[in-house]
């Protein structure tokens, strides 16, 4: 696998992960509030050993609308997506075969492990959102670690 960036594209690659990290929260903090208020109420009430009432139903007014926070979800895959491809593509301090070879190791290994995820998720849960987008992710982030992983238990065997 060719490599055409400098290798200090891979700390802008990490950079814009994070960032999309926090787009990613920002999108979901309705449901994240949502979910804590639920979990509050529940242990309240179980605290004083009483039953939720039928009728209780308190809902928070939310922060985004459904379409403002599918747009930052959108933004957030996209600037991950790009962070992972500048991480990708960057050379390492000391690129040569060794290296060529492991990212290529690790390629396939990625390939390999995101579809037994992906599979293994599809026969588990139907409830996983799975769009093509999101295996594109899951490869990724799957490659970085494999890389890493590789990467360091190759090292450490040279030592």
């Amino acid at each position: 696998m060719k490599t055409y960036l400098p290798h200090y594209f891979k700390r802008i690659g990490i950079l814009s992960v994070l960032v999309a990290m926090i787009l990613s929260i920002t999108a979901g903090i309705d449901d994240i509030r949502q979910g804590f208020s639920e979990g509050y109420n529940a242990a309240r009430f179980e605290s004083k050993n009483i039953e939720i009432p039928s009728d209780y139903n308190q809902t928070i007014e939310p922060y985004f609308t459904k379409e403002e926070s599918d747009m930052y979800t959108n933004i957030s895959l996209f600037v991950s997506i790009t962070g992972f491809f500048l991480y990708l593509f960057a050379k390492e301090k000391i690129d040569d075969e060794f290296m060529q070879h492991l990212r290529l190791k690790s390629m396939l290994q990625a390939f390999i492990v995101s579809w037994i995820i992906y599979g293994l998720s599809k026969i588990f849960s139907s409830t996983i959102p799975m769009d093509g987008i999101y295996i594109l992710q899951m490869q990724l982030i799957v490659y970085v670690i494999l890389f890493r992983r590789n990467k360091n238990k190759e090292l450490e065997t040279e030592v």
